[in-house]
């Protein structure tokens, strides 16, 4: 899965868990003051996006997350790394 469907699936997860409609997602973009989440938005973005992808990121990896693009690093070599292991 490329970085823009990968944007545009948490993009469409976010506004699920917020309510909330928002302009494309960029790399840059803060998560708490870009896009106005506190930790349970986060929270709650994290278990969709488990869900919706059957992976688990791991809390220690979300510590450093401050940015979409850090978010969407993550998200990446998890889903490769999924997608690498059900290959095998």
């Amino acid at each position: 899965m490329d970085r823009t469907q990968l944007s545009a699936i948490v993009l469409e997860l976010l506004e699920k868990e917020t309510g909330e409609t928002y302009p494309a997602l960029e790399d840059s973009t803060s998560l708490r003051e870009g896009l106005n989440l506190d930790s349970l938005d986060m929270a709650g973005l994290v278990l969709h996006i488990e869900t919706r992808f059957g992976i688990q990121v791991e809390t220690e990896l979300l510590e450093d997350v401050n940015t979409v693009g850090r978010l969407l690093d993550i998200l990446q070599a998890k889903v490769a790394a999924k997608t690498s292991k059900q290959a095998a």
